[in-house]
This record gives structure tokens, sequence and C-alpha cells, in this order.
């Protein structure tokens, strides 16, 4: 017997351990995918929504906006499935190559936990829509998203919580200049996102 077999075998071992105990078929190409999609939206919002408004100019009656508020939560929404489609197009696609099963006990838990912070952020959110302004709602959508991704990064790659930590800072950061909540809302979902996927495809690459 090749004296390298056993050390293959416990390679291959601890490979399919961490296959089966953590989501690792995260692409950067769905981060790269999301944030292009997070950049054409906020400038969707800026461009043709909001400067096509009246009494934009005069920020703090934007509570009265009702036609603006539908309007942005529809794009709101249409940015999510269009963003989640093409995250999970790639994600799948990974899973396929990497020959690991995308529907595992591991992304069930995932899903679970990410999808419990994300729907009591969207109750948050809509509650700020319903109840004060659009003022609290990038800062809030970017401060659960990030308590979502910091909730699963022990069950996926470790490059996670960093992003994490980052949109969680941002929405933060939003709260205290509350008048920017697009800008902030472009950086996070927008550039951070872009960045991430380069920096992931680069950093696997070379591993590879």
């Amino acid at each position: 017997m090749n004296e390298k077999d056993p050390i293959n075998s416990l390679n291959e071992i601890k490979s399919m351990m961490q296959k089966s105990s953590k989501f690792t078929s995260i692409n950067g190409w769905s981060g790269i995918w999301a944030g292009f999609v997070g950049i054409i939206s906020a400038a969707i919002a800026h461009f043709v929504i909001l400067e096509n408004s009246s009494n934009y100019s005069n920020y703090q009656e934007f509570s009265d906006l009702s036609t603006v508020k539908l309007k942005l939560i529809l794009l709101g929404i249409a940015t999510v499935i269009i963003a989640a489609t093409g995250g999970f197009y790639f994600m799948i696609k990974k899973s396929s190559k990497d020959n690991i099963k995308f529907i595992n006990p591991v992304t069930k838990r995932i899903l679970k936990r990410f999808c419990f912070i994300l729907f009591i952020g969207g109750i948050v959110c809509l509650l700020f829509i319903k109840n004060l302004n659009l003022l609290y709602f990038a800062p809030s959508t970017l401060l659960f998203y990030g308590l979502a991704l910091f909730h699963v990064e022990r069950d996926t790659i470790t490059e996670i919580k960093y992003l994490a930590i980052a949109e969680i800072f941002l929405g933060l950061l939003a709260y205290y200049f509350i008048y920017n909540g697009l800008l902030f809302w472009l950086i996070g979902f927008g550039i951070l996102h872009v960045v991430f996927g380069i920096w992931i495809i680069l950093k696997y690459r070379n591993k590879a």
C-alpha cells in the first residue's frame, strides 16, 4: 500500500465531515449577483421613485408619501426575490459541482435560523413603516440581515462572520445618520456583497 494512502484517506474523511456539518456551497458569484441587484435597486429607488416625488426634497415629510411607500415596498420585495433566485442558482450549481446534495439537514437548519431572524426584522420594518416613516427601514433591514448572517455563521464558511459584522455595523451607523439610509443600503446590500463575492472567488480559487 502506498504510504500516502492513509493521509489521503484522512483528508477525504475530514472533507466529508466538514461538508456534512457545514454549508459550504456559498458561491462568490452569489454575492456578486446579489450586490449588483442591490445597486440597481438603490439606483431605481433614488433616480426613479424618489426623484419623481414632489415632496422628496422635504425628507421629514416622507411619512406622508403613501404612494412612494408602496413603490419602495414593492421594489424591496422584487429585489429580495431576484437576488435570492440568482443566489440560490449559483449555490445549487456549486453544490452540484462539489457532488453535495443542496437540500440536506444543514441547509434546512440554516434556513430556519436565518429566516427566523429575517421574519422578526420584517415585522419590525412593517411596524416602522406603519407607525413612523421609511427613515428606519434601511437601518433595520441592514441590522437584521447582519444579525441573521451572524446567527448562522457557525454552520457555514468562516467569511460569513465578517460580512455579518460589517452589515450590523452599517445598520447601526445608518441609525445614527438617519437621513442617509439609502446610501447605507447601497453600501450594505450592493457594494459590500460585490466585494465579498470577489473576495470569496479569489480566496478559494487560490486555495484550489
